[in-house]
């Protein structure tokens, strides 16, 4: 969760870095990490739910990790996972989208006045972290997509029909995440 969290800060850098410069040069050091902060607080309150008994954990079925229990479709679980997919995935998605839509729609616009020699941003810069941005967040879709699918079906179908493959390979997609994201700021920085 702190990783969709820590895009969403990215997009609004991006968004504001490129479409509203005159707030983008107000942001400072403290503000950036006041955002990355509640990315992270935000992220350690829903992981804290099942502890305290919203939904639960359980053993993933390989039985290598905990994930939700999604087994359990009660109201309980049903209620959290709505509330996760809402807060964290369908917000968090929606701001990217607006951000990233503004930021190709204003560099459009510039490069079809030819004024973007005239600003005092380096775009080619610019352009090449909006364009690492974009694919940390289409591999972040990859991801958890399928996780999300699963969680959604055992909300709303019977848990017992879910492919035992799909049980297995979505919380493995979800979790690769935390390996590509750093694979792809290495590579897009070379």
């Amino acid at each position: 969760m702190a990783s969709i969290g820590l895009l969403t800060v990215v997009a609004l850098d991006r968004y504001l870095t490129i479409c509203r410069p005159d707030i983008g040069q107000k942001m400072t050091s403290r503000s950036y990490s006041a955002l990355i902060l509640a990315a992270w607080l935000n992220a350690v309150f829903w992981s804290s739910m099942p502890v305290v008994g919203w939904a639960s954990y359980a053993p993933d079925p390989t039985g290598a990790t905990c994930t939700i229990n999604w087994r359990q479709n009660d109201a309980s679980f049903v209620s959290y996972t709505m509330a996760v997919i809402a807060v964290n995935f369908l917000v968090p998605l929606s701001i990217m989208f607006y951000c990233y839509y503004n930021v190709s729609v204003t560099v459009r616009r510039y490069k079809a006045s030819n004024c973007l020699d005239s600003i005092n941003v380096d775009w080619s810069d610019q352009m090449d972290v909006t364009k690492m941005s974009i694919v940390m967040i289409v591999m972040f879709l990859v991801a958890w997509s399928p996780y999300s699918l699963v969680c959604l079906w055992a909300s709303f179908g019977d848990p017992k029909t879910i492919p035992a493959s799909m049980a297995i390979i979505a919380p493995l997609f979800a979790k690769s995440s935390t390996f590509y994201n750093p694979c792809i700021y290495v590579i897009a920085n070379k």
